[in-house]
Parts: structure tokens; C-alpha cells; sequence
């Protein structure tokens, strides 16, 4: 895989870039300043999939490698001080591909991580999940997989300190990609598995202050043949409560969801189907 890379790109590469921005009472919204901006990777091709402030007020980055590793992409695991200086960095994976999506500190110091892997487990790409200690050593890692493709897209610790990831799988039975919920224990033991719908895919997933979960996504539209933001609220056992979909007559998909103070719900979204042209930031309130 290496190789059929670098003969289509060449001698360019992919690097890590992580930027810090500030907001002076003095500039308008629309002119952030940037305090500093870094690099991360190697001689080949580095990737940054989530980011997130640390308890030290540092940066735990996920993505995935060509540049480090032992296989193929190896999933690449950054930390660095409030400044963006690097403390540590870390890869996981066997000899093929393994890449993260998600990552999330846990409330030992630790990180737990999400996404696929096609090292271990099937012959097709399963979940794979990834706990280490505070300074990236691996505890623990996981594969999940059903008959087909997995790939987990979403991570959160949950109050019992398990874990819910979210994410699509494939079913070549019914050719098509469905969400997928899967709630484990702080070990990593499946408690339950869920798969839901039709043609829709999760990106992002939280636990809600009833303990239940919501998760947001996108849905093939039978009506008009593109995307539309997919949300869906089950109870703390995986069940539906209820669902919606959202958007426009063009592509819409939801990327981020938060619960607001007032029992809502908050989704930024990607639109083609409003704005000034083209993509378009959206932000959708929803109530309880």
C-alpha cells in the first residue's frame, strides 16, 4: 500500500498540522489569531482524524501513519504540552492497515481510542478500540466485528466508565451501510450491540443526562437520492425512542452533537443544500 501511494503522489506528503486559535476582545468573530501552529510526521504520509484538550491543559491527537509503525497505516497517537510541543507519540496496529477516528481521555488520565483496523480479527475491517495509561501505553485493544466492514467513527466514556462507540457497518446481505452502536464495559466487554437503519451512517455519538444516548449522522434520502442529517436518540439499553432526519434538497450531514443545558440538542452539520454555494457551515437547536 506504501508504495501504490507514493508512485500516485509522488514526493508529497501528508503532515500532521495542528493550529491553536485566539479570539482578542479587540477582532470580530470572523478574525481569529492564530498563537501557534505545529507539525507532526515523518518522511510519508501522517494523518489527524480527532483532537482534544487534556486535564494539563495539553492535546491528545488520533489519526493514523504511513511515516512510523509496523505495518501498513498504523493508528498514530500524539500528545503535547499547552503549547503544541510534543511530549510523546505512539502507533498501534499490526501489519496491515489500522487507522483512528476518535479519541477521548478517559477519567483514569488515560485515552481510549477508536476506529478500524484490518490487522486483526476478520478478513474485512472490524472496530477496533485501543485503551492506554497516561503516557500512551497500551492496556488494552479490542477488535469487533460482524460478518462484514466495521469501522468505528465515534468514542465517549460513559457515567458507568464503559464506553459507547458509534460508527457504520456493512451488511452485504442487504448492500448497504447502517449505524452501528456498541456499549462496552471499562474493560472493553461488549455489554450490547446495535445496528439500526438503512444506508445510514453514525459520526458522532454522547450519552444524554437520562442516561440514554443521542447520535447524529447522515441518511441516503429516498425521495431526492442524497445525504441528509440522520438523528437518533435511544434509551440506555440501545433501544429507539425516536429519530429525524433534516435538511435540503442537496448533500447534508451532521458531524458534532452536544446536550444543551435546557435537555436539547445542539448538531453542527456540513450543508450543499443552503448557504451562499457550495459547502456551508449549519447549526441546528433542537429541543428535548
Amino acid at each position: 500500500m506504501k508504495s501504490k501511494l507514493l508512485r500516485i503522489f509522488g514526493d508529497k506528503y501528508l503532515t500532521i498540522l495542528v493550529l491553536a486559535l485566539t479570539l482578542p476582545m479587540s477582532v470580530s468573530a470572523s478574525e481569529p489569531v492564530v498563537e501557534w501552529q505545529k507539525t507532526f510526521g515523518g518522511s510519508s504520509w501522517d494523518e489527524a482524524y480527532s483532537v482534544q484538550q487534556t486535564s494539563d491543559g495539553g492535546y491528545i491527537i488520533a489519526g493514523s501513519t504511513l511515516s512510523y509503525g509496523s505495518g501498513e497505516w498504523d493508528v498514530y497517537l500524539i500528545k503535547t504540552d499547552s503549547d503544541g510541543n510534543l511530549e510523546w507519540q505512539k502507533t498501534f496496529g499490526g501489519p496491515s492497515c489500522d487507522i483512528a477516528y476518535s479519541v477521548q481521555q478517559t477519567n483514569d488520565g488515560g485515552y481510549i481510542i477508536a476506529g478500524k483496523t484490518y490487522s486483526y480479527g476478520s478478513i474485512y475491517s472490524d472496530v477496533y478500540l485501543i485503551k492506554t495509561d497516561k503516557n500512551g501505553n497500551l492496556q488494552w485493544q479490542k477488535t469487533f466485528d460482524k460478518p462484514d466492514w466495521d469501522e468505528a467513527i465515534s468514542v465517549k466514556q460513559t457515567s458507568d466508565s464503559g464506553y459507547i462507540i458509534a460508527g457504520r457497518t456493512w451488511e452485504c446481505e442487504f448492500d448497504d451501510w447502517n449505524v452501528f452502536l456498541l456499549k462496552t464495559d471499562k474493560n472493553g466487554n461488549i455489554k450490547w450491540w446495535k445496528t439500526i437503519g438503512s444506508w445510514d451512517v453514525a459520526i458522532s455519538a454522547q450519552q444524554t443526562s437520562d442516561d440514554g444516548y443521542i447520535i447524529v449522522g447522515r441518511t441516503l434520502s429516498y425521495w431526492s437520492d442524497n445525504w441528509d442529517v440522520y438523528v437518533l436518540k435511544l434509551d440506555k439499553n440501545g433501544n429507539r425512542e425516536w429519530w429525524k432526519t433534516l435538511g435540503g434538497s442537496m448533500w447534508d450531514e451532521a458531524r458534532s452533537v452536544q446536550q444543551t443545558n435546557d435537555g436539547g440538542y445542539v448538531i453542527a452539520r456540513v450543508t450543499w443544500s443552503y448557504g451562499s454555494g457550495h459547502s456551508d457551515v449549519y447549526l441546528i437547536k433542537l429541543s428535548p
